[in-house]
């Protein structure tokens, strides 16, 4: 648990940043609907500086002897009616603002839930995940009961002999176990990004079902499992790469580092690699998961974007509609955009994140 705690903080510190820019990139820059709401106050700008407009005429006609104090007066009653049309512009205008402009703190946006709950999120992702691979192991070991090895074994050794596939299975079984409550983080989370709105704003908005919508009881709790099928796609298979890799890249490079006499057995342990090689395994875990599930992603992300302006809760199904709607219209690498910049996220932030966890479960446990 507690080397679970540390991995989220440190990753939610380095990678948040670039969460937000491959959100607002999967999402287009932008969110549908902000451009529906800058039509209808342009719109009401435009009625209220007409209507300024019949008054003005009128007035000229019963000062037409002084232009110069007509056109003043035009002048003045149009700044006044812009003046009041564009009250509530500011807000809008700061959730179109391009990524490019958009400050650091900016990016920050949404990171006070991660950074209340990713914690405790990690440590029972990985309080599953290190559970299931000992009870796994355990199986492994008794299909090797006549094996001399399994008759030697130490607590700690399921940590670099068990196989592949437990580590696989393992991780699966953690992802998609957390992802009932990932999702509302991610759902609150990705509006805050979008909308830089505030942590109890996005949460409210969520439950309303919409912006500026009337409260939805019924669907109040669905809306935080908006496109939940996706959610979990993403969560597990991409949480099973994602460990796979790291013990299969760790092993590999423990082999290529072995002696003559170890250098044709498979119990090789990766507890002396250097900090350096893990970050390197790591790097290269995280960069693989994200290219695997990112289709996905951006599916997740546009469905969260739109549910901003629907009332109606969007399921899994609406999320495969919206695949095929964009491969339809704009092709295959629709579903890649930002890609590059979340390939080059994952890499700092898995590179932090699970030589953090090694090293403090090895250090607790010792």
């Amino acid at each position: 648990l507690i080397a679970g705690y540390s991995a989220g903080i440190c990753g939610i510190v380095v990678g948040h940043p670039l969460d937000s820019i491959k959100v607002l990139l999967q999402a287009g820059g932008g969110v549908p609907g902000v451009q529906t709401s800058m039509s209808r106050i342009n719109t009401n700008a435009a009625t209220t500086i007409a209507s300024a407009g019949h008054a003005i005429t009128r007035a000229s006609s019963n000062v037409a002897s002084n232009a110069a104090q007509s056109s003043s007066l035009q002048a003045n009653v149009s700044t006044v009616a812009v003046t009041t049309s564009s009250h509530n512009i500011p807000s809008t205008l700061s959730r179109e603002q391009p990524v490019e402009k958009r400050s650091l703190r900016a990016l920050y946006a949404g990171v006070t839930g991660p950074l209340l709950a990713i914690g405790i999120l990690q440590s029972l992702n990985f309080a599953i995940y290190d559970s299931a691979r000992r009870i796994l192991y355990q199986r492994q070991l008794k299909s090797e009961s006549n094996n001399d090895f399994a008759c030697n074994s130490q607590p700690g050794d399921y940590l670099h002999y068990d196989k592949l596939s437990n580590v696989a299975m393992a991780s699966f079984a953690a992802g998609a176990s957390t992802s009932i409550l990932t999702s509302p983080m991610l759902v609150v989370k990705t509006k805050q990004q979008l909308m830089v709105w505030g942590f109890r704003k996005a949460i409210q908005e969520t439950y309303q079902s919409g912006m500026n919508g009337r409260p939805q009881r019924v669907n109040g709790l669905r809306n935080f499992y908006t496109g939940f099928g996706v959610h979990i796609v993403c969560e597990s298979l991409g949480r099973s790469v994602y460990m796979f890799t790291y013990e299969l890249l760790k092993r590999k490079l423990a082999q290529s580092k072995c002696s003559e006499r170890c250098s044709h057995s498979n119990r090789v342990s990766t507890q002396n690699l250097t900090a350096p090689e893990r970050m390197m395994c790591a790097a290269s875990a995280g960069m693989a998961c994200w290219a695997f599930i990112f289709p996905a992603d951006v599916i997740r992300s546009k469905l969260y974007a739109k549910s901003l302006t629907t009332q109606a809760p969007l399921t899994t199904s609406d999320g495969i509609e919206l695949a095929r709607q964009m491969v339809r219209e704009q092709g295959f690498k629709s579903l890649y955009r930002g890609m590059a910049i979340t390939v080059a996220r994952a890499g700092p932030v898995a590179a932090a994140v699970l030589p953090v966890y090694d090293s403090v479960l090895a250090w607790v446990s010792s």
